[in-house]
């Protein structure tokens, strides 16, 4: 285990983003992984099986991406997120709310046997020290957290008052791309997903080959030199904002746009919250 502050070369440059980035950030695991292009999947403690096997074939499909997934090894969508990737050969990230020692030396249940192959296939992640006990308040900041080391946050099933829907607000205000999964009408586990889309707070993700598409089949859609965003991005960094009014795209059609190419590896988010292209 190791600790890096902000000031360490290992520190996850996203988590700059944050207006307090976490000073030191506890490590157990590959510290690569944090640095690796990520995608957020969190939700709802109380899943259903919908949501369980929507969750496990999103990160499947991230993880056949070479995209990490992050979430926070909590009950239910966390947890599926995390086996669907381990499953299909990638890695994850997991951003836990108390030390990790004492999360190690206390998890039970199904997230058990999930520690060790995290470890092995990724890392488990804390802003608080090793032995330090979990609080309301540390699983708040841990959102945040989730947010900002993902370049996308996926939420699959959240109910009215589900932590899912703090990660997803901090998404927004971080400059996330933000997608929610449609539930069924009725389905207590899916009134915040669907709530997320019916305001336009959140793009409805139905299909994680989407956005989500194998690297296999990548080049067929690779965006070209003549792309209008990456067009106006080789002559100025810019914010979502002026870069929208600049390509006449839509708020949607825009994130995905910027997701899909910064993805590629062809534009980076600078710590001023501008786009800019990569050269």
């Amino acid at each position: 285990m190791i600790a890096v502050t902000p000031a360490d070369a290992r520190y996850p440059a996203r988590l700059r983003d944050l207006a307090r980035p976490p000073d030191p950030l506890w490590i157990d695991g590959d510290e690569t992984a944090l640095a690796a292009r990520c995608i957020a999947i969190v939700g709802t403690r109380r899943m259903t099986s919908y949501g369980e096997r929507i969750a496990r074939e999103i990160a499947g499909a991230c993880a056949s991406a070479d995209l990490v997934v992050v979430s926070g090894l909590a009950q239910g969508i966390d947890a599926a997120a995390h086996r669907g990737a381990l499953d299909a050969g990638g890695r994850t990230v997991a951003v836990l709310g108390e030390g990790i020692a004492l999360f190690i030396a206390t998890v039970r249940g199904r997230r058990r046997p999930l520690v060790p192959r995290i470890r092995a296939s990724g890392a488990l992640v804390s802003e608080y020290a090793p032995t330090f006990c979990a609080h309301p308040w540390t699983f708040v900041r841990r959102n945040a957290t989730i947010a900002a080391l993902a370049q996308a946050v996926v939420v699959v099933e959240a109910g009215e008052r589900s932590g899912a829907l703090i990660t997803a607000d901090d998404a927004r205000r971080l400059g996330r791309p933000l997608f929610a999964v449609p539930g069924p009408l009725g389905s207590a586990a899916s009134v915040g997903t669907n709530a997320l889309i019916a305001c336009g707070a959140a793009q409805a993700l139905v299909s994680a080959d989407a956005i989500f598409a194998a690297r296999t089949r990548s080049d067929a859609r690779a965006p070209s030199a003549a792309d209008p965003v990456l067009a106006a991005l080789a002559v100025d960094a810019l914010d979502a904002d002026a870069l929208r009014r600049r390509v006449r795209m839509s708020e949607g059609e825009l994130a995905e746009r910027l997701l899909r190419l910064e993805l590629s590896g062809l534009i980076m988010k600078t710590p001023d919250g501008r786009y800019r292209a990569v050269t």
